[in-house]
């Protein structure tokens, strides 16, 4: 803040946000994961797909496949 109320004090105008997010490197347009990340860590698919296994156990989904 005290870089907004600096260039306030000057008359200089706000500084604009050049991020700008490259929608080509996204799989789907709202989700925020990218290609590059997914890259990064390949085993977060799979430890992913655990983790829903395990807690279809813990809620006792296995005894309703009878």
């Amino acid at each position: 803040m005290g870089e907004a109320k600096r260039r306030e004090r000057l008359g200089v105008p706000h500084r604009l946000n050049k991020k700008e997010i490259d929608k080509s490197n996204h799989y789907f347009s709202w989700l925020l994961i990218i290609k590059s990340k997914i890259n990064e860590y390949p085993y977060i698919g799979v430890a992913t797909m655990a983790l829903g296994v395990f807690i279809f156990l813990i809620s006792g989904g296995a005894n309703t496949l009878n």
